[in-house]
């Protein structure tokens, strides 16, 4: 699966499932974020990821494993500071 290092530029708790919008470290300030989705529930889901997603803090490095889902969207299935 692969992995992107983002700095996270916002995070959306959208009740089951957390969004995190980051910006691909190599991509720099001027980059277009990428959405993560970190569902609580369902198949892949974890209610310890969501709940450690929702708390990330904007301007914060993280490392995501991720399955891609459409352009621009992935769903989430690890999370980790660098």
């Amino acid at each position: 699966m692969p992995t992107a290092s983002v700095i996270v530029v916002a995070v959306a708790d959208e009740g089951d499932t957390v969004i995190v919008h980051g910006l691909p470290e190599d991509a720099g300030e001027t980059g277009t974020p990428v959405a993560f989705a970190f569902h609580a529930k369902g198949e892949g889901g974890s209610i310890e990821r969501a709940v450690a997603a929702s708390r990330l803090v904007r301007g914060s490095t993280v490392v995501i494993e991720y399955e891609p889902v459409a352009e621009g969207w992935n769903l989430a299935r690890r999370l980790s500071a660098p």
